[in-house]
């Protein structure tokens, strides 16, 4: 039975990747561009298909075929009555062979489907163990390593706007790969790029108060939401990192003097399996609720009610006191007696600081907080229910978050005669506290990597020619057998030509006339104004089968242009043929550079 790759799994490989790029001994990681050959078939074909032994030719009208097929699939072919079933798919753009179905006259007969595609809807790279080791490369032609300011975790982007319902953090919120995204709506960045986490959304109101503050404590906004602040998204990172699908978070291992720092240190020194908000599930019935100031304070536990407090004996018995304003505010007690005659009450123990009658207080149901911490009083977590309408419990208020949880449960009672029903969960905070970690609270399992190349880069990236391949590769080996270490790194083979008669044209075929060599022009950088001498720079250099390549003193010749030039040098790839390993790669639409041109690649890969 396969296991569950929880969350945690995943933003610890995207770690893993990061950590990677600035260690001791390092990965190397290389971004690389190629492909500047159009794909093939990019004008759709039409056509009926001539099943054949000796020709792929495509004849007629009728049929276009646009759609991606696999083996095993069943088509069918013009002037063919049986169905056939596809039995290989030898290359990655061009065509389909399909065999004659069984007890044909004409056995091992081959269909041709060229496949169709267009630049504006590139095809899947074909995942194949050749294609990705041995083919795809081979269209390599720049690389730029991979540095440690080029990648961070990224989280799905989510805006605050006015009047959006957002979801409060839960802990019993299952790992995100298996919710909605709109239960992640958990989080939310300001139009000011400041982070903030939902602690509470107002028992599942709209937010229509923005938060604006960055200190250590959670933000009570106008609306009810209560938000914990987490981070600042700074320009550099906006510029590198911010699109419109993702944001980069980030966790501090060292002081860099921001608020996030501030928060970080004060979650772990205070917050660890803290509870910082208690969510109502039921509001229950017929629970009372009064608030006033005290008439008289007779001693630390006996307390007369103002005279429109109930008159009748034993109501508020079981009910919570809590002081809200005035001395002894932020204090809870259970009451124990109460006299309705006069109004006077005793709880269950002494106010540490006793309350006068300025002070404000609050009878509602007592809500208990009891779990596998609270066994002093700066680790015990208390609340009281703060909002009763109509008889039910509507929010609870924390009084102290406790610390130390990692299992807790809330009773909310009251005198038996007034108010039943009602249920609530104390929702735990995450390991060492909200704000401590926030790629694995938000869950930043996405890498997100942003490299930039500015016009040629030292001449190893084409500046006149497009490319439709990017992808990263691990670990490549150079030449002479050691890891590739440059910041920039030029695959092409460079031929080093004079004599050159005109302009070769860009992705065409050149050939050696004595080698037999043959490989695709990525582009021609000539040395001199005439342009009759300088490089071609190639790539899919193709031997003559038995390893010759191209030589001095033989000529060149492209097949479209028909230019020719004298061979007087040739500069092999910086990297060892096929070492290293595809670690990920993607075909996109034709990207044109310039010399004056700056480009963010920007890759988002998720765990």
């Amino acid at each position: 039975m396969p296991g569950l790759v929880p969350r945690r799994f995943r933003v610890l490989q995207a770690q893993q990747f990061l950590e990677g790029l600035s260690e001791a001994s390092p990965t190397r990681y290389y971004f690389f561009i190629g492909k500047p050959q159009p794909y093939a078939n990019a004008i759709p074909v039409t056509g009926t298909v001539k099943t054949t032994t000796s020709s792929n030719t495509i004849v007629g009208q009728g049929t276009y075929f646009t759609t991606e097929l696999a083996v095993g699939d069943r088509i069918g072919i013009t002037n063919q009555a049986t169905v056939v079933r596809v039995h290989s798919i030898p290359t990655a753009q061009t065509i389909v062979v399909t065999p004659r179905p069984s007890g044909s006259n004409t056995t091992g007969a081959n269909a041709y489907i060229r496949r169709t595609f267009s630049e504006s809807q590139p095809p899947a790279v074909t995942t194949t163990y050749f294609n990705i080791n041995y083919d795809l490369v081979d269209d390599i032609t720049s690389l730029k390593k991979i540095q440690s300011s080029d990648a961070t975790h990224a989280v799905p982007r989510v805006n605050w706007a006015n009047n959006t319902f957002f979801n409060e953090w839960d802990d019993k919120y299952v790992d995100p790969q298996s919710i909605s995204q709109d239960q992640l709506r958990f989080y939310m960045m300001t139009d000011e790029y400041k982070v903030y986490k939902c602690i509470d959304n107002n028992r599942g109101a709209n937010s229509t108060s923005k938060p604006t503050t960055t200190g250590t404590s959670i933000e009570t906004t106008a609306d009810g939401y209560r938000w914990k602040f987490m981070y600042d998204i700074s320009s550099g990172e906006r510029t590198q990192f911010l699109t419109v699908d993702y944001m980069p978070v980030k966790t501090l291992t060292a002081n860099n003097g921001s608020a996030q720092w501030n928060v970080q240190q004060n979650a772990r020194a205070s917050g660890n399996g803290s509870i910082h908000h208690v969510k109502v599930i039921a509001g229950g019935a017929g629970y009372l609720h009064t608030t006033n100031t005290f008439h008289t304070v007779t001693s630390t536990t006996v307390m007369k009610l103002q005279s429109s407090a109930s008159g009748i004996d034993g109501t508020y018995v079981g009910s919570g006191l809590f002081v809200s304003e005035g001395p002894a505010a932020g204090q809870l007690r259970k009451i124990v007696k109460y006299w309705g005659a006069n109004n006077t009450l005793i709880v269950n123990s002494a106010f540490t600081v006793t309350p006068t009658t300025s002070s404000r207080y609050v009878i509602s149901p007592l809500v208990t907080i009891r779990g596998d911490s609270g066994g002093t009083a700066t680790s015990r977590a208390t609340a009281y229910a703060s909002n009763i309408t109509g008889g039910s419990v509507l929010k609870i208020t924390v009084i102290s978050q406790g610390r130390s949880y990692s299992t807790a449960n809330a009773t909310i009672t009251a005198n038996s005669s007034h108010g039943f029903g009602a249920t609530a969960r104390p929702i735990i905070s995450p390991l060492n506290g909200h704000g401590s970690d926030p790629v694995d609270e938000l869950g930043g399992t996405t890498l997100f990597l942003n490299i930039t190349a500015n016009g040629s880069q030292s001449n190893t990236f084409p500046t006149n020619n497009d490319f439709r391949l990017i992808g990263i590769l691990r670990d490549p080996i150079l030449a002479n057998g050691s890891y590739a270490n440059s910041t920039v790194i030029d695959q092409t083979t460079r031929i080093g030509v004079e004599l050159v008669t005109g302009d070769f044209v860009e992705d065409e075929i050149v050939v050696g006339s004595r080698s037999g060599a043959k490989a695709r022009l990525v582009y021609f950088a000539n040395t001199n104004a005439a342009r009759t001498q300088g490089v071609a720079k190639v790539i899919r250099v193709t031997t003559n089968g038995t390893g010759g390549s191209f030589t001095p003193g033989e000529t060149l010749t492209g097949t479209v242009s028909s230019v020719t030039a004298n061979v007087v040098s040739l500069t092999k790839p910086a990297l060892k043929p096929h070492t290293g390993f595809v670690i990920y790669t993607e075909n996109r639409e034709a990207v044109l550079r310039d010399p004056a041109q700056t480009e963010d690649y920007k890759i988002a890969i998720k765990y």
